[in-house]
């Protein structure tokens, strides 16, 4: 008999500014770490460590969806786990006024 448990997805940040790096945890219910789980942010996938950890750079602006999977082993099965993130487009740098004189 198999035992099944959901996995969670820990996200640092649920928006970050475009270039921001972004440390993800996979975990489940029992906060045990999941090792070797597929973490994927469009088409950008890693597999977590030891720990459950990966990290991503999101390039682009806008809703991403985060996505954690495990295959099934002997004993355990995984439900997948997903989250949104927004990543924010950099703000534009203000140029400075030019001081106007009338005279």
């Amino acid at each position: 008999m198999r035992t099944e448990r959901t996995l969670v997805l820990d996200v640092s940040r649920h928006d970050a500014p475009v270039g921001t790096s972004i440390a993800i945890r996979v975990r489940d219910r029992s906060n045990r770490s999941v090792e070797g789980a597929t973490v994927a942010i469009g088409t950008q996938r890693k597999r977590t460590d030891a720990r459950g950890r990966c990290e991503f750079t999101v390039r682009s602006p806008g809703f991403w969806k985060v996505s954690a999977i495990k295959p099934p082993s002997d004993r355990i099965s995984y439900r997948p786990a997903t989250k949104l993130l927004r990543v924010l487009p950099r703000p534009k740098p203000s140029r400075p006024r030019l001081a106007t004189t009338t005279g």
